[in-house]
């Protein structure tokens, strides 16, 4: 009943960089649903540290993956006050056109990385800190999530022969605010989930350079968000 069904959690953060530059950093973890309740994702005493190192355990205990992404950017090029447009998006923010941009990369990344631990992914519901789009831009970037991106995963697992993606779908695409983690207070497991991820952020220096948590994937996609940017400002993907 529950086989395929996972939970995908995400979140960003924007840590320094060097001068004229722009970096953004989105985190996003896997797990099936039925192995994430709002009683039993309390036993892993994830706000104790080293926080890192539980993340860890957890994600081997509930036989889930994450990846954690960076993207640096030069500042002529991510202009947060210019304004992009599509067919289907009238006006929205250079900030808001590379963060959308970053989450269908990590996302679809994640679909990826299911796979090559072979596993079966069918319904997914996504759950994120949220975003302040406008709700044109807002309804876009789920229909690309929804259509292109489940599309894109299943040619591809189809063309390797691999029957992981046969089901796959994207349900829900929800926001849900990070714990606080106040006194007397007891997250549940959409809160708890956006607060990995955002942990997952915190910590990307550490996740790159130490390769002893397998479950976490890191990735630089400074080039691919790079050229699809540029082509915004009337330049080639493969413009170098």
């Amino acid at each position: 009943m529950f086989e395929g069904m996972h939970y995908f959690f995400l979140d960003e953060s924007y840590p320094p960089a060097a001068s004229g530059q722009k970096r953004i950093v989105i985190a996003a973890w896997a797990v099936e649903q039925h192995r994430w309740g709002n009683e039993s994702v309390h036993g892993f005493d994830l706000f104790k540290p080293p926080v890192l190192k539980r993340v860890c355990s957890m994600l081997e205990a509930v036989n889930g993956a994450a990846i954690v992404t960076t993207a640096v950017l030069d500042g002529s090029l991510y202009r947060a006050g210019e304004t992009d447009s599509t067919d289907d998006i009238p006006s929205m923010a250079r900030s808001d056109t590379v963060w959308s941009m970053c989450v269908i990369f990590a996302l679809a990344t994640l679909i990826l990385e299911l796979l090559t631990r072979s596993r079966e992914v069918g319904t997914v519901d996504i759950h994120f800190d949220p975003k302040n789009l406008r709700s044109v831009h807002k309804d876009a970037w789920q229909k690309t999530l929804r259509d292109f991106v489940v599309k894109e995963a299943k040619r591809f697992a189809r063309e390797r022969r691999l029957g992981q993606l046969r089901k796959l779908k994207i349900r829900r695409v929800e926001p849900v605010a990070k714990t606080s983690h106040r006194a007397g207070e007891k997250s549940d497991k959409f809160e708890l989930g956006t607060w990995i991820a955002d942990k997952l952020c915190s910590h990307a220096g550490e996740i790159a350079a130490d390769k002893e948590c397998s479950r976490i994937l890191s990735i630089d996609m400074s080039d691919s968000v790079r050229r699809t940017t540029q082509q915004f400002d009337g330049k080639s993907f493969y413009q170098s």
